[in-house]
């Protein structure tokens, strides 16, 4: 194999690729305007959830004549009507949506499917007796099965009578002259509890990066290196421009890397780009945040570290859009890839899963989960002992997936196949019985 050939035909293929605008136009123009759209859709989301009006029905509500502390996250008053603003130490210290109590009568399953309130709490008719009495009633709350606005509101209404319930209870051991704290065996520090609402979203959002980032560049591995090979290939069979490249001194090997360095090229500079673009979000959030997210070795490194995978997925884009005979039908080979690809990459975020010599073995997850590990802010080093395996599973997938795609190069039945009489059932039929069908 020439060198000087395989860089020749690599610099044409780019510059071809260069030149389609629909390919530069999806791997290339497409991310400026999806990270931006993502971002105020998220923001757009966030505000009608803040904004987002809900509801409590308290069914015996008369019933809540009880020894102070009352329960005030149900009312404080005689019309049994309350807006309510959660305090700061909610369980739930993200939900910070209006909060409307109100007395009501009825079936309460009838309420909550009529959508008059969106939880229904119900007091026993010896709600208060039982309390003097020292015992235990039960308050039991109804919400809407299947419906993330009910299901939010129950979980802020059960922390709610949590609170209470331990405010309850201080005022019993008070009562006996115990202190406030009696039932307590043991204390738990909770560091992670102290910080800032914003500090802690932060270290969310950190965590969530790390994971989901080597998700999104295995997508965008996958599309940037799809659309160039079947270009390259399937395309330019349809162009009929296949056939003066094999007719050309290059041989059929040096064709196949020529073309595979390009796409791989091609389909690296696209997941550059976007992590530029995505990067670019993570740095403007964390910005206002005040906390950082991005952990900017990580990201060199997992940059780096998708050479290997682009790699990957361009030899196998490449060994499909040569058996493919058109363009069209080259671009359905995308989704049974991706059928592949997907198990594999969401088998990587399963909890639990760690990167051992096993899973190191596996395409796409032992990949995902070395970048995980190299993003993660967990005070522990990253794995460099294993990623000689990772890389070395990575070499064999691309031998494979190469010597596939210039075995199918050799085979002038693939090469110049194309959809007509002889390959249709007709066809397949005349062949078969030696008759003769007509186009």
């Amino acid at each position: 194999m020439r060198l000087s050939v395989v860089r020749l035909i690599t610099g044409k293929e780019i510059r071809d690729l260069i030149r389609d605008r629909r390919t530069v136009m999806l791997i290339f123009v497409l991310p400026l305007a999806l990270y931006p759209l993502f971002g105020l859709t998220a923001w757009a989301f966030a505000q009608a959830a803040l904004g987002q009006q809900t509801s409590v029905g308290v069914v015996g509500f008369e019933n809540l004549t009880v020894p102070p502390p009352f329960p005030a996250f149900l009312t404080d008053d005689k019309t049994g009507v309350r807006d309510h603003t959660p305090p700061e130490k909610d369980e739930d210290d993200s939900a910070r949506t209006p909060l409307t109590v109100k007395a009501v009568t009825g079936d309460p399953m009838e309420l909550l499917a009529a959508k008059k309130v969106d939880a229904v709490v119900i007091v026993p008719p010896t709600f208060a007796a039982d309390m003097a009495a020292g015992k235990q009633p039960t308050l039991t709350v109804h919400i809407r099965e299947g419906e993330e606005k009910s299901k939010q509101t129950g979980k802020r209404v059960i922390a709610l009578i949590r609170t209470w319930a331990a405010e309850l209870r201080k005022e019993r051991f008070k009562a006996k002259g115990l202190p406030p704290d009696f039932d307590v065996t043991l204390k738990i520090d909770e560091p992670q509890a102290k910080k800032q609402t914003e500090e802690k979203i932060a270290t969310e959002l950190r965590d969530q990066f790390a994971k989901v980032f080597p998700l999104m560049l295995v997508m965008w591995m996958v599309a940037g290196a799809v659309q160039p090979a079947v270009d390259l290939t399937a395309g330019e069979k349809e162009r009929g421009t296949m056939e003066t490249l094999l007719i050309s001194p290059a041989q059929r090997s040096e064709i196949v890397y020529g073309k595979f360095l390009a796409v791989t090229l091609f389909g690296f500079a696209s997941v550059v780009w976007n992590v530029v673009c995505l990067t670019a979000s993570a740095v403007v959030l964390q910005m206002i945040l005040g906390f950082p997210i991005v952990n900017f070795f990580g990201l060199v490194v997992c940059v780096l570290f998708g050479l290997p995978i682009a790699m990957m997925f361009s030899a196998v884009a490449i060994a499909l859009g040569v058996f493919a005979r058109s363009t069209k039908e080259g671009q359905y080979y995308l989704i049974p890839l991706m059928l592949v690809t997907m198990p594999l990459a969401f088998y990587a975020l399963m909890p639990g899963i760690e990167l051992t010599p096993g899973t190191a073995l596996i395409p796409v997850t032992g990949a995902m989960l070395f970048q995980q590990r190299v993003l993660a802010v967990t005070g522990e080093p990253p794995p460099w002992g294993l990623l000689p395996v990772v890389l070395g599973a990575l070499v064999v997938y691309v031998g494979l997936a190469l010597a596939a795609a210039s075995w199918q190069f050799r085979r002038e039945s693939v090469l110049f196949r194309e959809t007509g009489p002889a390959n249709s059932a007709g066809g397949l039929l005349a062949k078969l019985f030696g008759k003769k069908t007509s186009a």
